[in-house]
């Protein structure tokens, strides 16, 4: 188990001043180089929140152009400004200690007579560089040699390193901070047990085995790191990720360029994107905002690095939580109300606006309802246009609102909606539901009258009207005025009764003009003319002689209908009934005459009772003088 302890006081005082006054460190008689050599900060806890402050420093050959910060950052905390083994006099002392277990402190330990051996203080890894190992160790004389012992912690037969040359960075050699040359004859990478050994100048030495546990891995490090924009809102709905990543080596103190590496990215959602050859990122990704009452949307970049032992170590780029704007919307419809014939589909179109700073602009691509089944999403200039698929059967209003669909709803925006009327110019329905033409060519009708809306039209006059084809030359053969409950049944007398006819009526504001149904009926007209009874006047006893010509219609003439049967009618004055005195049969020409005794004054008149599909006829009445 690892611990640590704080230096004393004293210790990390004298350290700060002579890491201040160091000059660049060698390498021990491995022939290393020297020079500077910074730290990578590796995370561990993903939500902590990274420095926003990228300020890569140069540096000498080897050492990483972002510049890791004097002390350790805090787990989770990505660092972008590593620290050269020499600090500057700007640079502030390290804050965090070496790791490793902690050890007794040497200052004021020793003892005095001389005959006390070493006593050592921390001992870790170097805080701005873990490629050096730092020892603090004291005794009652000078320190002449520092040396450690480095074994693998992991594998099945784990080696033990060697390192030599320590050099005293802080204090007096009586009581000190020692560093070893860059360990850069290490094996591999991964976790060390650390042994410590130091000799002071009268002869004693003192040996601590299991001292501390360094780790010895890549650590990344980075620059020009940037989360933008600032506040995600109707105008900012992509956040632009950037930067670049490197990987310092602390075995050979080399920083290059991570290329290749995936990196996640969380923005309500996952996405992810690979750093290109120079170890660069340029990420554009667009929140999905979980809901429509996002107050703020936390994004972060991260990564994950392979350790030696088969483990992973997560690593947080950079993070930051973005504010949530959303702007108030509005929607201006090009008419507030709008007259349609009933069969036709309400529809309105109109633009579609948000407010920002203090503007009216037109918003694209913003989802639109007008009831259940009519949609839409804002074009160019904010337009839209939207008809409901179903048919209006009377006046209603209608209200166009942005969707109210989470997964189509814009988070960026305010719900808002406007309303306009529809008027429905109602239809008129008529039903010719019965009718038929008797003999006497009396047409009879039976049927009703309402509309789209289920009422009936307050106008409620029909016209009848006739057509000899059905197709053209209507004519209106007179009108009457339906019941209250929109229903007729009556009959009237057409002079033609072969044809077509139908009902029709007029309209008015709220109510289209309307047709029924078209009926054919197929009798004939006849027709006697040319009657005359006579002679007028004529005496008792004598005879009554009675003529005329019976014919039918044929197309638009009247032609003789010969061979058929005439009845001679009589109505002796003062009577209102009609007595068959006989009948008598047209010849060839229609013609008929029939001869009567006069025996009283009255009428006289020829009559034809139809047969079939012809309608009857009825002559004029001649009224004759008998003395």
């Amino acid at each position: 188990m690892r611990t640590r302890s704080l230096v004393s006081a004293a210790v990390s005082a004298a350290l700060g001043a002579a890491l201040l006054a160091a000059p660049a460190l060698a390498y021990g008689a491995d022939g290393g180089t020297s020079g500077q050599d910074p730290a990578a900060t590796a995370t561990t806890n993903p939500t902590a929140d990274p420095t926003s402050t990228d300020t890569p420093t140069s540096a000498s050959s080897g050492t990483p152009s972002d510049t890791p910060t004097p002390s350790n950052p805090p787990i989770g905390e990505p660092s972008d400004t590593p620290t050269p083994a020499d600090p500057t006099p700007s640079d502030p002392t390290p804050s965090d200690p070496p790791s490793g277990d902690p050890t007794p402190d040497p200052s004021g330990s020793a003892p005095a007579d001389g005959t006390g051996a070493p006593v050592f203080g921390n001992v870790g890894s170097d805080p701005s560089d873990a490629g050096f190992l730092t020892v603090a160790v004291s005794s009652d004389s000078a320190i002449t040699e520092v040396s450690a012992d480095l074994t693998g912690l992991h594998g099945a037969h784990p080696a033990t390193v060697a390192v030599t040359g320590f050099t005293l960075v802080s204090g007096t050699p009586q009581d000190g901070v020692w560093r070893s040359p860059r360990m850069s004859h290490l094996p591999s990478y991964g976790s060390y047990d650390v042994t410590v050994s130091a000799q002071d100048s009268d002869g004693d030495s003192t040996s601590a085995a299991h001292a501390t546990t360094v780790d010895v891995e890549p650590k990344p490090v980075f620059a020009d790191r940037s989360i933008s924009p600032a506040v995600l809102d109707v105008e900012h709905t992509h956040v632009t990720l950037s930067g670049r990543i490197s990987l310092f080596d602390p075995i050979t103190g080399d920083t290059s360029p991570l290329a290749g590496k995936e990196l996640s990215v969380t923005a309500e959602y996952g996405d992810s994107a690979v750093t290109a050859a120079d170890g660069s990122y340029a990420i554009d990704v667009k929140p999905k905002l979980n809901g429509l009452n996002a107050t703020s949307v936390p994004v972060s970049l991260s990564f994950w690095i392979a350790n030696p032992d088969g483990t992973n170590t997560y690593v947080l780029v950079d993070s930051k939580t973005l504010p949530v704007v959303v702007s108030p919307s509005r929607i201006r419809l090009d008419h507030s109300s709008a007259r349609i014939k009933f069969g036709a589909k309400a529809s309105s179109s109109g633009v579609v606006e948000y407010l920002y700073d203090g503007t009216w602009r037109p918003a694209k691509g913003v989802a639109l309802d007008m009831g259940y089944y009519a949609t839409a999403t804002s074009s160019t200039g904010g337009r839209f246009t939207l008809t409901d698929p179903y048919i209006p059967y009377d006046d209603s209003t209608y209200t166009v609102e942005t969707s109210r669909d989470s997964y189509l709803a814009d988070p960026y925006l305010t719900a808002s909606h406007a309303q306009f009327k529809v008027d429905v110019i109602n239809r008129t329905n008529i039903c010719f539901c019965s009718s038929w033409i008797d003999e006497y060519s009396d047409l009879h009708i039976q049927g009703s009258m309402s509309a789209s809306n289920g009422k009936v039209p307050p106008n409620r006059k029909l016209y009848l009207q006739q057509s000899a084809d059905g197709k053209t030359g209507w004519k209106s053969l007179g009108w009457f005025t339906t019941k209250s409950d929109g229903t007729f049944n009556l009959a009237g007398y057409v002079s033609v009764p072969k044809g077509y006819w139908r009902l029709y009526s007029a309209g008015s504001s709220d109510y289209q003009s309307g047709y029924s149904n078209s009926v054919h009926f197929n009798r004939t007209a006849t027709r006697i003319t040319g009657f005359n009874a006579g002679p007028e006047p004529v005496r008792k006893g004598h005879t009554v002689t009675t003529t005329g010509t019976l014919q039918r219609l044929s197309g638009t003439k009247w032609v003789a209908f010969g061979k058929q049967r005439v009845y001679i009618l009589f109505q002796a004055k003062g009577k209102k009934s009609w007595t068959a005195l006989g009948s008598v049969k047209a010849d060839s020409h229609g013609h008929f005459t029939a001869r009567f005794t006069a025996k009283q004054d009255g009428t006289w008149a020829g009559v034809y009772l139809a047969s079939g599909s012809y309608v009857d006829a009825e002559s004029y009445h001649d009224y004759v003088d008998v003395r």
